[in-house]
């Protein structure tokens, strides 16, 4: 039998079968509202009685009686070989937040412990999860030979085809569920009892464990753990939250980003705006592209410089674009690399700072006609 993949585990819907019965959940809903809330009050009288009752006998008594009320039964089936020994810890696998109670319920003594050495629930149609070896391991130090009663737990509900819980399913919505419901099944098996041999590793005693009640159940054993369903859950949250929408710059980034483009003009907007998305201040922008912080490929920078004048027409026309020549092009001055030292990074942030300053005002001297002694002449 193939492995199923880890979603096949558990019911990702409540309702487990689309055809025509669904059709007479239409003319249920009232008596399931009706039951439901019969069955809260009556679950508010018999905790109360729970409360006052002295005699183990007596509650299991009124627990089965309460089970009865609520439309939960129990069909217990042993099998061939099947004699529970005192103090044997009971091992089921995990369908339901409310297995435990049920065992509870039919112990024939108080105080048997049980364990679910899954950790989690799944649908036990087509496979089971790990059984974890820390389930066993205190139980192992108290009797080292772990005397298991292991069994078999099958759940059903005749109708409505609601699953009994889903894969991210809260505790209140499978007791709604339990109570509007008429009915629901709980099929428990005892299987033959076993104990740990002396020469037999806990883990090898775990598995035969796990491969008995996965072969009464009829489904294979997988190696997923409850941390899987976990991460399960958690990337079903994420799909099913509706994508965000693109934040786009406002007019304050707008600005702080034309600021930062005027002192670094080959720098791309797009790396000013992410830069200023997270900084959100041009000086710290600056720094880090100046100190080459932030990773870019510099573009070419284009500045405007007045054509010379041939006319009176000439002169008030519109200023041409040219790209900057080899003599005019802007220096690279983002740093080559960062480096560790302090004082190192404060030298070469104030020598670019200086760079930046010369640039600035050849510029200016260009895009004027300007010849200034010690600046360009």
């Amino acid at each position: 039998m193939a492995s199923p993949n880890l979603e096949e585990l558990f019911e990702d819907s409540r309702i487990t079968q689309w055809d025509w019965t669904l059709l007479l959940l239409v003319f249920y809903t009232p008596l399931g509202l009706l039951l439901l809330v019969m069955r809260i009050f009556a679950l508010i009288q018999f905790y109360l009685m729970f409360l006052y009752m002295p005699y183990q006998p007596i509650k299991r008594y009124l627990l089965r009686v309460c089970g009865f009320m609520l439309g939960v039964f129990v069909n217990e089936k042993y099998s061939n070989k099947a004699v529970v020994q005192e103090n044997a810890v009971w091992v089921a696998n995990h369908c339901s937040p409310f297995d435990s109670i049920v065992l509870q319920v039919i112990a024939d003594k108080k105080g048997v412990i049980t364990t679910f050495p899954e950790e989690e629930t799944t649908t036990a149609k087509s496979g089971l999860l790990k059984f974890q070896l820390r389930s066993f391991e205190q139980h192992k130090r108290n009797n080292p030979s772990l005397p298991v009663q292991p069994l078999s737990l099958r759940i059903s509900r005749p109708f409505p085809s609601f699953a009994i819980t889903v894969l991210d399913s809260q505790s209140w919505t499978d007791v709604f569920f339990l109570l509007f419901s008429p009915c629901t099944i709980f099929n428990i098996k005892f299987l033959e009892p076993t104990q740990c041999r002396e020469d037999e590793e806990l883990e090898a005693y775990v598995n035969r464990i796990e491969s008995t009640v996965s072969q009464d159940l009829g489904v294979t054993v997988t190696s997923f753990t409850a941390k899987d369903k976990a991460e399960l859950i958690k990337r079903k949250r994420f799909e099913a939250q509706p994508p965000r929408p693109v934040q786009r710059p406002n007019n304050r980034w707008q600005v702080m980003a034309s600021q930062v483009k005027e002192v670094l003009p080959h720098v791309p907007m797009a790396v000013i705006l992410s830069d200023l998305s997270r900084t959100n201040s041009v000086d710290a922008t600056v720094a880090n592209l100046v100190e080459g912080v932030v990773p870019f490929i510099p573009e070419p920078v284009v500045t405007r410089v007045e054509s010379a004048p041939s006319g009176p027409s000439s002169q008030a026309g519109p200023s041409n674009f040219k790209p900057l020549g080899a003599s005019s092009q802007l220096q690279q001055v983002a740093a080559s690399s960062f480096s560790k030292l302090v004082h190192e990074r404060g030298l070469s942030l104030q020598e670019r700072k200086q760079r930046l300053m010369r640039q600035a005002q050849l510029r200016y001297c260009e895009r004027h006609g300007l010849q200034i002694s010690g600046i360009n002449c």
